[in-house]
């Protein structure tokens, strides 16, 4: 039996983490979406259970995204998965200093769910 394949989402905003809840029960109900409040969370969970994509909100209270992303980077068990950033921030700088931190993508919230849905779809078939 294949395992089922996993998202872990890392996100402080709780109306944001209900938001994505909801478009994974129902655009990816065959996907675990794990959930961490905190990036300091967020790794321990992905060491220990090494999802098959993070989406990581770079406007975190404890570490931000882009220092969360260098310790999963520098993290020989966490660096082949692929992160996904999310963020308010919209400008070409930010979303170049995202694609320069390693991460796989870049959306900005409010993010359309079509486009969320099929960002994820691609990252775990190893699509880029």
């Amino acid at each position: 039996m294949d395992r089922k394949q996993t998202v872990l989402y890392v996100e402080d905003n709780h109306l944001n983490m209900a938001l994505m809840h909801h478009i994974f029960k129902k655009n990816l109900p065959s996907v675990l979406l794990l959930k961490a409040e905190t990036a300091a969370l967020g790794l321990q969970i992905a060491r220990r259970t090494l999802p098959d994509l993070i989406i990581l909100d770079i406007g975190l209270p404890d570490l931000n995204g882009y220092e969360a992303m260098d310790r999963l980077q520098n993290d020989e068990l966490t660096r082949p998965i692929p992160v996904l950033a999310i963020s308010a921030f919209a400008q070409r700088s930010d979303i170049e200093r995202a694609q320069n931190a390693g991460f796989s993508g870049y959306m900005t919230k409010p993010f359309q769910v079509k486009a969320l849905t099929e960002a994820v779809e691609k990252l775990l078939a190893g699509i880029d």
